[in-house]
């Protein structure tokens, strides 16, 4: 069954992830000083002509350890001569006379390995070719692929202004970049580097003049495949965790931190732009005087073809996609518009009356099912017939969210939108939720992904200016993001923002479900809070304790379809005797700060979070 070879599939690449490369013969090498009191003992070398992503992981490379230790590791091109001790970024000639060669690599794969007197961190990267410029793609938040080959001045984002040299184009977030992703690793794994946010402030980097590594090779790759938390701290929390910091910084941490991966995109394709400039041909208009330009007749034959012959067109790379539209990699997506304006043709309605007692009384529900997944099954049906290995996406959302009771096409990739935010104190959603997820596990052959929204109540508060409590829920996050990758999801898009923490926590999940959840929240307080770790950690997971207690949210603050968030925040949550608690933890955090630099990271989470909580509830009492 499909859910059970999924599974096999994750089992098979998590027992595969720890491997030595080219069959050498397993050894342990000395240990490797790359700094020596403040002196460097090694080469960093690259290729003649390095890919994005070597030029990138040589700099980061090159850039962290000058942070740790304060001396700078050189530079070197393949065609220098190099002696002593180097450490190979990317494949160059010297990978190529070990046996590693980046094509040798799966897609996202890659190497951190030691050798005597080398060090070689690699894996598949994308070239920059004039084919690979020209290939078409736009993400699910409408971003082309070239356009998130984002552009930065390097040095002057990390802090050396007098070193610019110009722009640098990064990585795509979608490209491969297995050497970026071996220099993190070797960062994080070796080095003790911590990227919890874009800023310097955020990024936990150990002092010392001697740096020494020493390990056993490691060949892995992230275990989903398509990574997408683009936080940008465009929500209050994040914006306020981070402090200050530049969207040049953002860019590169959203490498750091892995994020990107598999080319995959979904999200509403069919809306008033396209319908006007592409679907304007009156045979297939919707009869729905709503629907009219946002909606179309989509049992209308003629609709099937023009869309599976545009999805061949992009498979096959002729022309450019219409504006708005998104498709990435070997996913071509249908979405309807954001409404249930629909056609009232006889044959639509037909179908539609299907789906009439299919009402859950949730958002999620399966009332245009039958109606919707009909058109995505004929317009994947002509594609399989051309492309059978390329793959119609569509979203499992809204009126649409459970399967049909037919039968998918075996090229149709669905991604379920689920309310994660909800978990922890609507059982009831997340039953509803987890019903239609797991229908879609056992029905669907092709690749699953999931659009899981964590909006709520940060979106609504927003909305209507008022201040909610936080939302942290830190574990029930991990715990479903783990479930998720183990039964073989292959790729996540996060609406919304999280907190500093929890966007932290969920990245290192997907790159690894098995990761220690209470050990990187347990360093993440010893690391970046110092002295003041044990107060502002008992004050963020009281945080959570208090939010994700569904006995917080009794009638009538829970509904049946959802929770009165406004009214929860300050009357069941924020009560204030509870707000006398999170005061004083506050305070006493800034009574143990013991440098600067943790005084200003308490300063941070003060006005992030306590500032917002004590004027929230103030407002409210008004």
């Amino acid at each position: 069954e499909p859910q059970t070879m999924r599974r096999i599939l994750v089992t098979l690449a998590v027992l595969s992830s720890i491997q030595f490369a080219s069959g050498q013969e397993r050894h342990a090498p000395a240990a490797f000083d790359l700094v020596r009191q403040g002196t460097p003992m090694c080469s960093i070398v690259i290729a003649e002509s390095p890919s994005p992503s070597m030029r990138l992981a040589a700099l980061e490379l090159q850039w962290h350890i000058m942070q740790i230790t304060g001396a700078e590791i050189p530079i070197r091109c393949e065609s220098e001569q190099v002696g002593g001790r180097r450490i190979l970024v990317g494949e160059s000639s010297a990978t190529r006379q070990l046996g590693l060669r980046g094509v040798n690599f799966q897609p996202q794969e890659y190497l951190v390995a030691f050798r005597q007197d080398t060090i070689i961190l690699m894996g598949r990267d994308w070239q920059d070719t004039e084919v690979n410029r020209k290939a078409q793609g736009r993400s699910t938040t409408d971003q082309t692929l070239q356009q998130l080959r984002h552009k930065i001045d390097y040095w002057n984002a990390v802090g050396y202004p007098d070193r610019s040299a110009g722009e640098l184009e990064l990585p795509g977030i979608y490209d491969d970049q297995g050497t970026c992703l071996a220099v993190y690793d070797f960062l994080e794994r070796f080095c003790g580097v911590r990227w919890y946010g874009p800023s310097r402030l955020n990024i936990v980097i150990p002092s010392r003049t001697t740096l020494t590594v020493a390990g056993e090779d490691i060949r892995r790759s992230p275990a989903l495949k398509h990574r997408s938390a683009l936080a940008g701290g465009s929500w209050p929390f994040l914006r306020g965790q981070w402090g200050d910091y530049t969207q040049e910084q953002v860019y590169l941490y959203w490498r750091r931190i892995r994020q990107g991966g598999e080319r995959w995109a979904g999200n509403h394709t069919f809306h008033r732009n396209t319908i006007r400039t592409v679907f304007n041909d009156p045979e297939y208009q919707c009869q729905n005087p709503r629907g009219l330009g946002s909606q179309l007749c989509y049992t209308n034959p003629k609709l099937v073809h023009q869309v599976a012959q545009m999805a061949r067109d992009y498979f096959d790379g002729k022309g450019e996609l219409p504006e708005g539209w998104k498709a990435m990699g070997d996913y071509f997506a249908i979405v309807p518009d954001d409404n249930i304006n629909l056609c009232t043709c006889e044959a639509c309605q037909a179908l539609l009356e299907k789906g009439k007692d299919r009402k859950t009384g949730f958002f999620s529900s399966g009332e245009m099912s039958e109606y919707w997944f009909s058109f995505v099954n004929a317009v994947a049906r002509q594609v399989r017939k051309t492309h059978p290995n390329k793959y119609i996406a569509t979203l499992a959302y809204w009126s649409y969210a459970f399967a049909p009771d037919f039968d998918l096409e075996p090229n149709v990739s669905v991604a379920p939108c689920l309310h994660t935010c909800y978990y922890p104190v609507h059982a009831e959603m997340k039953e509803n939720d987890l019903r239609f997820y797991k229908q879609w596990q056992e029905k669907s052959e092709a690749p699953m992904f999931l659009w899981v929204y964590y909006h709520h109540p940060m979106e609504p508060a927003l909305i209507d200016r008022w201040k909610c409590f936080p939302h942290v829920m830190v574990h029930e996050t991990a715990r479903a993001m783990q479930m998720f990758v183990r039964d073989g999801v292959r790729g996540i898009f996060e609406c919304g923002e999280q907190d500093q923490l929890e966007q932290y926590v969920m990245a290192k999940v997907w790159d690894d479900p098995d990761v220690d959840v209470d050990g990187l929240i347990d360093e993440f307080f010893r690391l970046y809070f110092g002295a003041a770790a044990e107060p502002m950690k008992k004050f963020y997971l009281s945080l959570e304790r208090i939010a994700c207690d569904p006995a917080n949210y009794p009638p009538p603050y829970y509904r049946s379809n959802g929770i009165d968030w406004k009214k929860a925040a300050w009357e069941r949550l924020g009560t204030a005797e509870r707000m006398e608690e999170f005061r004083s933890l506050i305070v006493q955090a800034e009574e143990l700060t013991a440098t600067e630099t943790e005084k200003q990271r308490v300063a941070l989470w003060r006005s992030a979070l306590w500032e917002w909580m004590r004027q929230g509830r103030d407002h409210q009492q008004r």
